[in-house]
């Protein structure tokens, strides 16, 4: 039963994902067309300063709250008494923050030379705590998650299309973004009464506190290599250069995402196990999580990194092929973030080890900061791309070892030199089609469509034991 459940979550999560992708490749290059890698630069400059303040905001609210409301969801009173805690401690951070932000947009110009736009940033800080994601999470009701986000990221995407036509509505672009959390945030906020009768008492509760800190303090590290990245650049290199490495991380998103739609589906999963002491069922929750990360992450990365051109050509157009080199380098990052997932989020969190976490995304943060300061104001996207590559891979290993010195689990290193090689056969289609076919879109759809029948073909035997045939 446990494992219908898991199948159909992981299902509902994914579709989620999928639909988030579609909508940004729906999206993206008709923007990316109207506004040009400037104009795309400077909107992404604006939403990654906005997310980086919106982490003090959640600090660790996101994974504190899935796994205390697993802990306690099938017991009414409680479930009340946790989300009102976690609630109240959000909207205490998130002002704190706003006063902060709001000093920060008035006193600096870069920022003050936009302010529109960070206005409406403000407004996404404030109501993203109202959006309240990990309690639907904790509870496991990822359908009504990924129906209430598809509905959304409909509207979305035909007001960009109705809306949007020349050059200078950037600004409005970027409202219909925030806007569209907002109105997550109002039914969400409607749709929670059905579960849960919290009292204003509890909200002023800060029993959490310290750990929504090491958490946030978790959260806030590994953003200086994904957020604070892509604000560094915009300092030092300007827009057109975030352009170039926004686009190019946009696969990397997407690729990530499918792994974070497991991982964050097995969060609560396997806190609930840890609770039981189910020690047997979750080593074999974990075996699975490490074969499906190496099956479909090493092949999707090589065949993507060889075909770069050909999809940023696509994606975005022959103006931004500054971001083909930056893209192939984060690529592999790819497959050191889907381990660290598996590592962070399915084994040292739920174990409670948040002391670990925090370690790793010192170190990674330290080496964030010094290639950020040393190399990226020489080589601008590439820079930042290769600070992204070193901080994954870093962080990994330090989660790698700290799981091998500890003896939590076994680490199936064999299956990952396994699909490497079993990947090549992939990668060498790549290459043919992308060295022999001029058109990209012909010779992306030639190798999509030639090396996943060649994958499905080698990997038949796994295929079949991961869609339980």
């Amino acid at each position: 039963m446990a494992l219908t459940s898991i199948k159909k979550n992981f299902a509902y999560k994914s579709i989620l994902n999928l639909s988030s992708y579609v909508a940004a490749f729906i999206v993206f290059p008709y923007t990316s067309h109207i506004f040009g890698a400037e104009r795309i630069g400077l909107v992404n400059f604006v939403d990654n300063t906005v997310n980086y303040f919106l982490l003090f905001a959640t600090m660790g609210i996101g994974l504190l709250g899935v796994r205390e409301i697993a802990a306690v969801k099938h017991d009414e009173r409680e479930r009340s008494r946790v989300f009102a805690n976690i609630l109240g401690l959000n909207l205490a951070f998130t002002l704190v923050t706003l006063i902060v932000y709001a000093i920060a947009v008035l006193s600096i110009p870069r920022l003050a030379a936009h302010p529109e736009m960070f206005f409406m940033g403000g407004a996404k800080i404030l109501f993203t705590a109202l959006v309240i994601e990990w309690f639907f999470s904790g509870m496991e009701n990822f359908r009504y998650i990924t129906l209430r986000s598809i509905a959304i990221r409909v509207l979305y995407v035909v007001a960009v299309f109705l809306l949007i036509n020349n050059r200078d509505q950037y600004i409005l672009y970027f409202a219909i973004t925030v806007a569209s959390v907002v109105i997550n945030a109002l039914i969400n906020i409607f749709y929670v009464r059905k579960f849960v009768s919290p009292s204003w008492r509890d909200m002023f509760d800060m029993r959490y506190t310290r750990t929504n800190l090491s958490l946030g303090l978790y959260s806030i590290m590994t953003s200086m290599y994904l957020t604070l990245n892509v604000v560094y650049l915009g300092f030092v290199a300007g827009d057109t250069e975030v352009g170039y490495y926004t686009t190019a991380f946009k696969l990397n998103t997407v690729m990530l995402g499918l792994f974070s739609a497991f991982t964050n589906v097995m969060l609560p999963r396997m806190s609930a196990l840890v609770a039981a002491g189910e020690k047997e069922e979750f080593q074999i929750m974990i075996n699975k999580s490490f074969s499906a990360v190496a099956t479909f992450s090493i092949p999707l990365v090589l065949c993507s990194m060889v075909m770069a051109p050909q999809i940023i050509h696509i994606l975005a157009g022959n103006d931004f092929d500054g971001a083909i080199l930056p893209m192939r380098i984060i690529l592999p990052a790819v497959i050191m973030a889907g381990i660290a997932q598996v590592l962070a989020i399915q084994i040292i969190m739920p174990l409670k080890h948040d002391r670990t976490l925090l370690i790793a995304s010192a170190i990674g943060a330290t080496i964030s900061i010094i290639i950020n300061i040393f190399v990226v104001p020489h080589l601008a996207s590439i820079g930042s791309a290769i600070v992204l590559l070193s901080a994954e891979t870093v962080v990994t290993g330090t989660y790698i070892v700290y799981v091998i010195r500890k003896k939590i689990v076994k680490i199936p290193f064999k299956l990952f030199v396994r699909s490497l090689l079993l990947s090549l056969p992939c990668v060498a289609i790549c290459i043919v089609c992308a060295h022999l076919i001029e058109n990209p879109f012909i010779s992306l759809a030639t190798a999509l469509v030639t090396s996943v029948a060649c994958w499905c073909a080698i990997n038949f035997r796994e295929l079949r034991q991961y869609l339980g045939i």
